[in-house]
């Protein structure tokens, strides 16, 4: 089979706000129904002290409610960095690790997925990232509390595992990008 590779394009930012709604926020998760994942198969590898994944649909939760235009405004100008008119958030749950747990290798659904960094103290581990046009080149997202890095869902990533007795608080969303702007529009017509 032959292979045609072609890059992608993975954003890092800061989220506008972070520190303004940071402390509410994470309230608002700690009053949050919640479950845990202990998950090990030949797939998955999993252990998550805390997450509202089965919820993700919703967003009338009250910490949803509280981010979600910070988010929306976020993901409007990746849509436009990125060529296109909007963006829908279609999923988005809180996981909060601890010391042991670790998330494994997985991809999402929709078009583009991934964290924002709500709670990210000194030695947790990264998000890592399989580069999908060669499965030997791992890389480790290089954020700070508060970023948002966004990729294409279907790149294989993972969080290592927690080794220190600390917590961290990531949000994860799938996201849709939809319709070319005009300005994308305007320079394919060109070609």
């Amino acid at each position: 089979m032959k292979e045609i590779k072609i890059k992608s394009k993975i954003l890092l930012d800061r989220l506008k706000g972070h520190g303004k709604i940071k402390k509410s926020i994470l309230k608002l998760i700690d009053e949050t129904p919640n479950e845990c994942l202990q998950y090990k198969d030949e797939y998955y590898n999993d252990s998550i002290k805390k997450l509202d994944y089965t919820k993700c649909d919703s967003q009338h939760r009250p910490w949803v409610k509280t981010l979600l235009p910070y988010l929306q405004a976020h993901f409007d100008k990746c849509a436009r960095h990125l060529g296109f008119k909007n963006c829908v958030i279609r999923d988005l749950w809180f996981q909060q690790y601890e010391k042991d747990n670790l998330h494994g290798w997985h991809t999402h659904g929709r078009n583009y997925t991934g964290v924002y960094y709500l709670e990210l103290p000194k030695h947790s581990p990264l998000t890592e990232l399989v580069d999908p046009t060669n499965f030997d080149k791992i890389f480790k997202i290089q954020a700070k509390e508060g970023d948002i890095v966004i990729f294409p869902s279907f790149v294989i990533h993972r969080s290592g595992k927690m080794l220190e007795d600390i917590r961290k608080t990531i949000v994860s969303f799938n996201i849709e990008f939809d319709q070319l702007n005009k300005y994308t529009l305007e320079k394919l017509w060109q070609k």
